[in-house]
């Protein structure tokens, strides 16, 4: 098990650093079945790691922090929350660099879009499966910064190095009250531990419960676009659309949600960050479902779906329905990577017109996208039968059963949406 993690977590940074120490020496196609074979190889790794897994294991591959009391390897987990997601990452991520290879045939700066798309998914991976804080801020910051570069990667359109910039800043509030938490965390216990963490919450009042979900749910707000914090992410469709997927389907808007996720068991016990959480997640979606009726941007009408299905996923983590939260998360990854590709196709073809209202005929013109397209739009709708429709009713459900006059009316705000 340990090589298979090892290896699944350093593939893609040892994709990304070939690209951008070697890529401008090598040959375009083999710069980009680096980046590709990375990112497959990496997925290849979690499925025999999925084969393989029997119970949650720790593994430690290194030492990485040790001053006085401060003890911080460098260790990985697996679960099945990690699990899971390391899965999704791998597949979804590697048919996004392929669509990449040929969204970005003609762009000059290849090896250091295929580094920086490699890096963002080494960091992603190191996000979901550390197994304790330090390592999961690395991860943590890591996607923010990739998340700037690739957002403005046509650096020389200020209008894209400006979106790149709210991103950055926008977030670093988040990340500011997270790292205020991991801190406050190690002075009450000292340990970074997750696992031994968040078994620790019988040990705390309650008071510093609530204040350290706060602080924590604060730190998911900016990366996961909550309301208020939300105001980067329709900014961010300045980037390539293959970026633009993998912002919204496998990696940076999710990263929050995992977050309250792996430390529910630490800061669930406090009625008033559950409620802060759902509260939180059902303004959003109401929101983000109501912006992207107004937009005629095909990118921004995506880029609000994702706020608005963050806000479910938020919903069901402070309904308590972590399995049904998770699910929802990989079924959102699948049918919006998906959509943004599709969406890709279709500005190509239209020779990068993005207004939906001039645009028509695509079941004539581009069959196949056209249905690929259907099945992800019913997906994102709930349509019977669709992942979409599972996965929603499911923290409907849980809203449901949950009672009380708040998740009551939670329940029906997102019908709404």
């Amino acid at each position: 098990m340990k090589s298979y993690l090892t290896l699944m977590h350093l593939f893609p940074l040892l994709g990304g650093l070939i690209s951008a120490l070697f890529g401008r020496k090598l040959p375009r196609r083999l710069v980009e079945l680096t980046a590709c074979a990375a990112v497959w190889g990496s997925f290849v790794c979690a499925l025999l790691a999925a084969y393989a897994y029997r119970a949650p294991e720790k593994v430690v591959l290194t030492q990485w922090l040790t001053a006085f009391d401060l003890f911080a390897p460098i260790s990985l987990y697996l679960d099945p929350l990690s699990l899971s997601l390391a899965v999704m990452i791998g597949f979804v991520c590697g048919l996004i660099h392929v669509y990449a290879v040929f969204y970005m045939a003609g762009e000059a700066d290849y090896p250091r879009f295929f580094a920086l798309l490699n890096l963002f998914v080494f960091a992603m991976l190191t996000l979901i499966l550390a197994e304790n804080l330090p390592l999961l801020y690395l991860g943590w910051e890591g996607v923010g910064f990739c998340s700037y570069l690739l957002i403005g990667f046509w650096y020389t359109d200020k209008h894209n190095a400006d979106a790149g910039r709210k991103a950055f800043i926008t977030t670093r509030i988040g990340d500011t009250a997270f790292l205020v938490g991991i801190a406050w965390l190690f002075q009450l216990f000292g340990t970074f531990s997750i696992s031994e963490l968040n078994g620790m919450a019988f040990l705390m009042p309650g008071w510093v419960i609530t204040c350290l979900g706060l602080l924590f749910l604060v730190g998911a707000m900016g990366k996961s676009a909550q309301v208020p914090l939300m105001v980067w992410l329709p900014d961010a469709m300045a980037g390539p659309t293959p970026v633009s997927a993998m912002i919204h389907a496998a990696t940076m808007v999710t990263a929050g949600v995992y977050l309250l996720a792996r430390m529910f068991p630490l800061i669930g016990g406090s009625e008033t960050v559950t409620a802060a959480i759902a509260i939180t997640g059902g303004v959003t979606a109401f929101y983000g479902a109501s912006c992207a009726l107004a937009q005629r941007d095909l990118k921004r009408v995506l880029a609000f779906s994702t706020i608005s299905q963050i806000g479910y996923m938020m919903l069901g983590v402070g309904a308590g329905a972590i399995t049904a939260a998770t699910f929802h998360l990989l079924v959102h990854a699948f049918f919006k990577a998906l959509l943004f590709l599709g969406a890709g196709c279709v500005i190509t073809a239209m020779h990068h017109e993005q207004d939906i209202f001039k645009m028509g005929g695509l079941r004539r013109t581009l069959p196949l996208t056209f249905w690929c397209y259907l099945a992800g739009a019913a997906a994102l709708a709930g349509l019977p039968l669709t992942g979409g429709f599972f996965s929603k009713d499911s923290i409907l459900s849980a809203l449901w059963l949950k009672g009380g006059g708040l998740y009551l009316g939670l329940y029906l705000l997102a019908l709404l949406t």
